[in-house]
Formats: C-alpha cells, structure tokens, sequence
C-alpha cells in the first residue's frame, strides 16, 4: 500500500482518510475566507472614505468583481498546469503583500486620490487571487480525502466558507474600518499569510499527473484558453448542471436586483438594517444546506437533492411577487439558501468524481465563467423589466424561468448519470457518461 504522501503524490487520496491533511487544508481555506469577508467589507467602504463620487466608489467594486468575469478560465489552465498547493500558498502571499503595500500607503498618509488608485489595483489582485484559491482548492480536494467522502468535505469547505464570508467577515471588516481601515487590511493581510503557512504545512506534491493542457497539441494552442469549456460541453451531465447553473445565477442576480427596491422602498416598508437581516436568512440556510448535504444525498440521491434546491429556488425567486409579507418572504429567502447549500455541495463532488484530477481547473474556471456571466446578464433584465413592469413581474419571471430547469434535470439527467458515483466505493475510478 501506498504511504499518504505517495498516494498524494500519485494524484490518489488517502483512502483511509487522513483527517489531518484534510484539517489542514480546511484551516487555510478558513483563514483565507475570513480575509475575504474583511476584504468584502474594505474596498467598498474604505473608496467611500477617500471620494465622495458615487462613480468613483461602484468603480473600486467594479475592480473587486471584474476578475471573476474574464479570468476564470486562464486560472483554470493554471491550476491543471502547477502543484495546487505551491499556486494556492503563491496567491495567499501575494494578497498579503499587496494589502501590506495598502497598510503602508494608509500609515504613511498618502494623498487621497494616489490611495484610491492603489485601491482599484488591489482590488483587482485580491479578486484574482481569490479566484485562483477557490478553484484550486476545489480541484485539491479529491487528492485529500477518499471518493466516499466527497461531500462531506465539499459540506465543511462550503460551510465555512459561507459562515466566514458573510456572518463573521462582513461585520468584523465593519467594525475594524470603524476603528481604522489600517486594521482591516492588516487584518485581511495576516489572514492571508496565515492560510499560506497551512498550506505550506500540507505535505506531498499535488501537480494533476500526466502531460500539461496543450502538451499533446504543439501548434494549436488556439484551444488551450478554451480547453475547459470544450471538456465541459462533452460531458452531458456537467453541460447540463453548468446551463441550468447560468440561468439560475441570472435570475437570483435579477432577483437580488430588485428585492432592496421592493422591500426598503416598496411595500415590505423595510428599514437597511431589517434588508440586511433578509440576507442573513439567506446565508443562514445555505450553511444549513451545506451541513445536510452528506446525508440527504445519501438518503435521496443526488438528482432529488438537486430537483429540491431548483423548487426552493422558485418558491424563494416567486414569493415577492405574489405576497408583501415580511415572515413569508424571510422564510421563502431562508428556504432558497437551504437549495442553495445543497447544491454546491453536491454539485461539486459531483463534478469532482466524474473529472479526472488532471482537469478539474479548466471545467471548474469554465464553470465561473458561465456562471457569472450570467449574473451581470440577468441583473441589467431585471433593471429593465422593472421599469416597464414594476419588481413583481421581475420576481415572476425568474421563479418561472427557475422552474423550467427541472425539464432539464428531470429528463435529461438520469438516476445513474447523477447516482452511479457516489455508489462507488474507495478507490474505483469515477464512471464517465
């Protein structure tokens, strides 16, 4: 038998499961994901510091989202190209020097307008990093832990990555910006370098085995950048899932489009603190999405698990719309992030078993890619439809457009395209649709 770090070597999990590798990889991602969330709180608040131009500031959130738009599948080719853990413990020491670089201009007092600048630039670079550790980590998850507990590791990383985005980062970034932004970003900062030093004590070499994307193709790396998408769309199952994920992304982008309309300065009467509280339902049943997943997947199977998440979405997606009652909107948005743990737990190690090791970061940028493409498509239709119709025919829409996804999922997919692997024992190899 194979040592633990052998078998990390060879692209294979432990199929004892080494919790302590696993545990280490779970710290990095935490303490990285709480730098996030301070991150989150910084760049927004810390622009509304430095100008008074609301221009200006949705530019420093332009800067922070805009990466996540165009550089999904470059990162995607990097991750099937380097050992995840040496990219993952790069990225993390970058956005730890950069936002060092940000402490010192803060310290220093430097004017206002070079300070915004610099903002955009790391905002920018904290955002590419992001990217990369997110898709890193998920494609070095399958060499830590056995095929069999897939979501069950997939269900601690999504936990807490929820948990410390939006219900610990968010609010301390507030509070440390309140204090001073220098505390913030030295915070985000020593997170950063923090994460780097787990991975660092994850021990083995975590390149994907085999040849690098594009070695077999000398002179025709045209299709290099666009490798990922072209192994996505011939793989029935994932095509499908990524479709249905892209028109469900656009309508809960159209969705949040318009909720603060309709709820603050419409019907609902909410006050910004009541709206905030709203989202944290929504982040709440996502976290308790994601601690189910392991065993209602094992009790239902996977495509019931995902027919659930595509009716929780509607009923969350169609409840404004036909009611302006503040409890039945809460519990209709608490329901939505119970779907919405659900399937990215499942949707993951789905994707994670029916992959081969050496390709999970170009399927998982191509899947970035067309998922937030279409956040920015459905929330620029929702502006629109708005203001010919009003927020309620917003919130019809994308529930019937939501709806029509279970044609998809129940007709297309089959029980053994989405069941099959996660029947399979340790070590059999992953059964290709």
């Amino acid at each position: 038998m194979l040592t633990p770090a052998a078998q990390r070597r060879s692209g294979r999990p432990d199929q004892n499961g080494d919790g302590r590798v696993f545990a280490r990889l779970w710290a990095a991602t935490a303490s990285a994901n709480l730098g996030d969330g301070l991150v989150l709180a910084l760049v927004p608040l810390l622009a509304v510091q430095l100008t008074a131009s609301s221009g200006l500031v949705a530019g420093a959130k332009l800067a922070h989202t805009l990466p996540w738009a165009v550089t999904p599948l470059l990162v995607g080719l990097l991750v099937d190209s380097m050992d995840r853990r040496h990219l993952i413990v790069f990225c993390n020491l970058v956005r730890a020097a950069v936002l060092a670089a940000l402490t010192t201009a803060l310290l220093l007092g430097a004017a206002a307008l070079f300070v915004l600048c610099f903002l955009y630039v790391a905002a920018f670079c904290l955002a590419v990093g992001e990217a990369v550790a997110d898709i890193a980590t998920t494609a070095l998850v399958p060499s830590v832990v056995p095929r069999h507990r897939l979501e069950w590791a997939n269900s601690w990383i999504r936990g807490t990555e929820s948990v410390l985005n939006e219900f610990v980062g968010l609010p301390l970034g507030g509070l440390l910006i309140a204090v001073g932004p220098v505390w913030a970003a030295g915070g985000a900062g020593g997170l950063y370098l923090a994460a780097a030093g787990a991975m660092l004590m994850l021990r083995g070499r975590f390149r994907p085995a085999g040849p690098p994307p594009g070695a077999d193709a000398a002179g025709k790396g045209r299709h290099l950048l666009t490798g990922g998408l072209r192994i996505l769309w011939r793989n029935r199952p994932l095509r499908t899932l990524t479709l249905m994920s892209t028109v469900m992304a656009g309508c809960w982008s159209a969705w949040l489009a318009v909720l603060v309309v309709y709820t603050v300065q419409g019907p609902v009467g909410l006050s910004p603190t009541g709206y905030g509280l709203l989202l944290t339902a929504l982040g709440s049943g996502a976290v308790l999405g994601a601690a189910l997943a392991p065993r209602l997947a094992r009790a239902l199977g996977i495509r019931w698990i995902l027919a659930a998440d595509v009716v929780a979405g509607v009923v969350m997606l169609g409840t404004p719309g036909v009611s302006a009652d503040v409890a039945a909107i809460a519990c209709a948005t608490f329901l939505g992030g119970v779907g919405s743990g659900l399937w990215n737990v499942e949707v993951v190690s789905l994707r994670q078993r029916l992959v081969p090791h050496g390709q999970l970061g170009r399927i998982g940028g191509a899947v970035r890619c067309l998922g937030w493409g279409g956040m920015p498509l459905g929330a620029a239709l929702a502006a629109g439809l708005a203001e010919l119709a009003g927020p309620r025919a917003v919130f019809a829409l994308a529930a019937v457009l939501t709806a029509l996804t279970l044609i998809p999922l129940l007709r297309i997919l089959d029980a053994p395209a989405l069941d099959a692997p996660a029947r399979e024992g340790p070590g059999q190899p992953a059964r290709r649709p």
